[in-house]
Formats: C-alpha cells, structure tokens, sequence
C-alpha cells in the first residue's frame, strides 16, 4: 500500500482532499505525482592510523608482542612505535585473510555511500560499506536513530563490500585465535563513529533527493568478452576454469557473473546524479601481502565511472561465496594511465607452436587469437596493477551495458518484504569467539527455544537475523545476512549436460574425466558415499573427504527453491553482507560437519565450511525466502 505524505508544500492529498498534511521522513520528496526522486551522499570512512611496526621479516604480518614496543623479550620479534606512551600497540588491523595484519598507510580511501529512491510515497535507501562485513549492532543502532524520526526500519539495507583491504570492523584480525587472552581488532571508537556515519548519510541522501531519470540494464560478463573466460568456457583467459572474471575456487564450478547497472541523471537539468553497480567477485585481489589501506577494486571501478559517467558510483555486491572472486584468475592489463596493454609478438612467440596469437606471425606483429580477438598483456597477479585492471573491466562492462543495453526505468512500484529467521550457532569459532569479547555481540543473548528453532539448545543457540525482498520498479533484489553461493540465488545450471552428468554421478568429475564442474574431484573418492564423507575431516578407503561434494549435489533437502526464482521482474539480482555479517551460506547437503577453523587436517575445498555459523543457514535462507513470496503474492490479491 502507498503511503500518502505531504512534504513542504500542501498538496492534494491521496483522497482528494487539498491542505492534507502528513508527517514527513527526514525530508524526503515523498509524494504522490508519479515522479522518481534519487539522492546519494558519501561519506570518507578511512581510519587514522596512528601506530605502526617494523615489519622486520617482510611478512606484512606483526610478529612481535602487543604488550613490548621495543621487542626486547624472548619471542617479541617486532617492534611498533608506542605513540601513546602506554605499552600497547593500538594498530588499525586490516579485515581479511588472516589475523595480524596492522595498516601502515592508505593508498585509497574507504567510504560509506548511500543512495534513496522515492516514489508515490514509497522509499528504499541502500548503503554501500567498504567493510570486510558489519554485524547487525552498529547498523540497528543508526537504524533505529532514523526510526525515531519516521523512518521505516524494514527501509533502510546497509550491505559492505567485503573488502579485504580495509579496518577490520568485524573484530577478527586482531589476534582472536590466542584463546587464552584473545585481541578483538574492533577499535570500538571507530566502530561508535561507523554507526554515527551510517546514520549521517542517510540523512544527507535524503536532503539531497532531486527528481531523476532512470536506466537499467544487466549482463553476465561472460558474454561481454572472450577474454574474460577460460578454455573450459571457450576464452582466452590462462585461467581454464575462469569465466564471466570469475575464478571459483570452491567446486562445484557455479560462478554468478551478472552485471546489473543503474543509473540516474537530473529529469531536467540531465546533470549526473549516481551510477550502481551490483556484481559478485570478493574485493581481495591486492591480496594479503599489503599493509595499504584500500577499497580495492572497488574503489578503482568508482573512479572510472565517476570520470566518465559523473556523479556518485556506488557499489553492492552480489554472490560473493564458494569462491567467487578474480583472485587466482586473470584479468586484462590496463596501465596507470589508464589504457589497454596489448601483446606483440616477439622471438620466441612466432616459433612455438602452441601458441596460438603468434606463431607463424612476425615479430612486432600484434598477438591475435584465431577467432579475432586480440591478446592482452596479462596483469600481474596480487598487484594493484591486477587491482587497476579488475576495476576498468567492471566500470567499462557497466558503461558498455548502460549504452548497449540499457532501457528507461522508473521506481515504480517500490516494495520491501523482511523475514526474520533463527540461524542455529554450532560453530565452535562462534562459541569461543563470542564470548570474549572479540566481535559486537557475545552470541550469549541467543534464542533457546526450540519452537522457533528446533536446533536450539545449551550448547547450540540460534541468533536472530533478517533478510529481504525488494523491489524498486522493474528490478527485484533479495538480500541475505552473509556471502552467498551463487547456486542458492541463481539455481543448479540444469540445462548444461555436462552438469546433468556430473551432478549425481562422481564418475563424471574430475579433470580426467574433463569436468566442467566437480574440477577438483579424485578417483579414490568414486565408491565412497558422501553421506559418510561429510562427517569427517579425514579419509574414507583413501578418499580425502574434504575434497569431494555433496552426491548428488542439491540446494536443500527440503527442495526448496533458489531464491531469485521468486521474482518476476525483468531483472533479478542478489545483494550479500546485508543488515549484518554471518560469513558464508552455503547449500546444507554440502556442509561438512566435521571441519572446523581448529580442524588440525586443514579444510581442503571446505574452507567456507569452518567458518559459516551452521550447516542449516542455507536452508534458513531459502525456507524465508520462500515466506517472504507468500506473503507477498498474498498481497497482490
């Protein structure tokens, strides 16, 4: 139902009665003339950094004593400058990878960016974080400052990019996993000022909300070029199992590669107001040999579109789980100044026969693949050459896009539906971590009733979290409280035979078998049955249980559906890290049960495993999803 508001001026209200005046929300253009109203704002979110250490063996990681700035004890094998004079290193841990790793400098900036659609009466505002993930406190906490003056909380989605290259907001890579005292790397002065911001820049979207003209338009980067697929997907890149710039490390082989763009310009003045980007792949290709703070690719797709498109470029993202992510692929170089570098083919490239773009050419002469197309100089991989040319192939895919494909929007209607679901706690890292103080919540305020969750118990609890459905004119985005799968947003790839095959027979994976998806799966592991598989780290008749997948593989055991599939607007699209940080959701027949971040063998291809809070979040996602278009449908009626 459309709200009915009257802002600033007396206009005719909903029942046609003039001079009806209605409570406004922060100042917002809410009303009733069928016009589309946008506002963003930004603000720079990067933390001082204040101490530093000697990094002595070049490691990136310190390696001395939180408590001896000098190094002088036994063991303490670094030192940091004690600015503050009181014995303790107070750093700007880096969220990502792992623990320990303090900020010596920014190369670029962090942000929060905020962006409100309004129309007849309706509103959603989205705010984009360039955080490794923020739980649900900071964000409820500037949330709820909103809802005192009007706003709806159910309105406001606040998602981070999962940046790997920015302040540790999660608590995690302080020195968590020293059980005996372990170190949040929570700052929690800075966490008071994210909340604080969060509020702020809703606010300031809302001032500066002006009428706009929309266009939308999505691709799956598979499609836009050869280049950025490898051989088991017919391209060119080096990486065979890369495709849409996506290397997914975690089988099976199931990438999310769309590309949805929006962008809004004045109605009147056609002055540039915004362009948002949604795509999967985990800021995290500088890697974690870097002490800079960064936004990483992101930030790098920001400049691109704010130069050639104007405005303010935001960007949330999609399916970023198991593993979606350009680290370990490879992308297309582009220099410093911005242009493309491309192969020419030299000595020893015109004499190898295998080479394809050369051989049989002269020297000097450009590398050209047999189809056409020509052949880059290939970015270095965990540079921020790597990290520069990511940021062009997404910012030039999603000019591409608007111009070749992009088609007039209004945000008509815009629609929000919540659900709240119970995630059972049975992670051990969860249940060690909590209570120490090392994230915003204890996890000791959790849900024990069995009523609302079966699962529930002394020793496993449930934490309440949420997750959307929205819909702004002809785009419908679901929102999940942690990294997605692609497969649970998207569905299994049923119309591939290769899959149909390699699904439910494990004959069919592996590379000898010339898998396209179970890539990593071994001989040994044939006879053996995964239901047994999954409830060890160990091996089974010499099968290394933590290398093979669920048979055959399935989203949910209660079939339950993906949930895109409940959308039936022209364009579809996930949103990850929204309204809080669980880590990775992960389809429950594949969790495995006995691994965990303490898992002496290691995790194999189950790294997601050891650090999702439980194996039934998945099935939570789908099964609210699920309400959530019942409801829904229900109020079409």
């Amino acid at each position: 139902m459309f709200r009915c508001v009257l802002v600033m001026l007396a206009l005719v209200g909903c029942n046609g009665e003039e001079d009806t005046e209605i409570e406004q929300v922060l100042g917002m253009p809410l009303l009733m003339d069928d016009v589309t109203y946008a506002g963003v704002a930004v603000i720079d979110m990067t933390p001082t950094i204040v101490e530093t250490f000697t990094d002595l063996n070049g490691d990136n990681s310190f390696d001395g004593c939180l408590d001896d700035p000098t190094a002088s004890r036994t063991g303490c094998n670094e030192p940091f400058d004690d600015v503050n004079g009181n014995g303790i290193f107070e750093p700007v841990w880096i969220g990502g990878f792992g623990p320990l790793r303090p900020a010596l400098d920014v190369r670029d900036p962090v942000y929060a960016r905020a962006l409100i659609f309004a129309h007849n009466g309706e509103y959603q505002a989205f705010v984009a974080l360039d955080f490794v993930g923020l739980m649900f406190p900071r964000i409820h906490e500037a949330r709820d400052l909103l809802v005192a003056d009007g706003f709806d909380k159910d309105r406001l989605l606040v998602s981070s990019s999962h940046n790997h290259q920015g302040p540790d907001t999660m608590g995690l890579w302080g020195n968590p996993y020293n059980i005996a005292a372990p170190t949040s790397g929570l700052d929690r002065n800075y966490q008071a000022f994210v909340a604080s911001a969060l509020e702020q820049v809703v606010r300031d979207a809302a001032a500066n909300m002006v009428p706009v003209d929309l266009t939308v338009g999505a691709k799956n980067l598979r499609d836009v070029s050869p280049l950025f697929n490898g051989s088991d997907w017919g391209g060119h890149s080096p990486d065979r199992i890369q495709h849409g710039l996506v290397h997914d490390g975690r089988d099976p082989v199931v990438v999310s590669d769309q590309l949805l763009v929006i962008r809004g310009v004045h109605a009147q003045t056609a002055e540039p107001v915004f362009t948002l980007t949604n795509w999967s792949g985990h800021p995290e290709v500088r890697g974690s040999n870097n002490n800079s703070i960064s936004s990483d690719w992101v930030g790098a797709t920001r400049e691109v579109l704010e130069a050639e498109l104007g405005g303010v470029a935001l960007h949330l993202p999609e399916c970023l789980g198991g593993m979606q992510s350009a680290l370990g692929g490879d992308m297309p170089l582009v220099n410093e100044a911005g242009e493309h570098v491309w192969r020419v083919c030299d000595d020893a490239g015109v004499a190898d026969s295998t080479d394809e773009a050369c051989f049989g050419k002269d020297v000097g002469d450009d590398a050209v693949f047999a189809d056409g197309v020509r052949e880059p100089v290939w970015a270095d991989h965990v540079s921020w050459d790597f990290v520069r040319s990511h940021g062009y192939a997404i910012a030039e895919s999603a000019i591409a896009i608007l111009e070749e494909d992009g088609e007039p929007m209004t945000a008509d209607p815009i629609r929000v539906g919540v659900a709240e679901m119970d995630i059972p706690i049975s992670n051990i890292a969860y249940k060690l971590l909590g209570p120490n103080d090392v994230f915003e919540t204890s996890f000791t305020d959790l849900v024990e009733d069995r009523d609302r969750c079966p699962e529930a118990s002394d020793d496993n609890p449930c934490l309440t979290t949420r997750t959307f459905r929205i819909q702004v004119g002809p785009v419908g985005f679901s929102a999940v409280p942690g990294e997605l799968l692609p497969e649970l947003a998207w569905g299994l790839p049923e119309d591939d035979p290769r899959w149909m095959e390699e699904v439910g027979t494990t004959t069919a994976r592996g590379q000898d078998a010339g898998a396209r998806y179970f890539v990593q799966h071994r001989r040994e592991c044939d006879t053996v049955d995964y239901a047994d598989c999954r409830e060890t780290t160990g091996s089974i008749d010499g099968c290394d249980c933590l290398r093979m997948h669920a048979v055959p593989y399935r989203l949910s055991d209660e079939q339950l559906p993906p949930i895109l599939s409940h959308h039936d607007t022209p364009y579809v699209a996930a949103i990850s890290m929204a309204d809080n940080y669980l880590s990775y959701i992960i389809p429950e027949p594949d969790v495995n049960l006995d691994v965990s971040l303490l898992s002496l063998e290691g995790d194999g291809d189950h790294y997601e495993d050891t650090v999702t809070p439980s194996a039934q979040f998945a099935t939570r996602v789908l099964r609210a999803h699920a309400e959530i278009a019942e409801s829904w449908d229900v109020g079409e009626e």
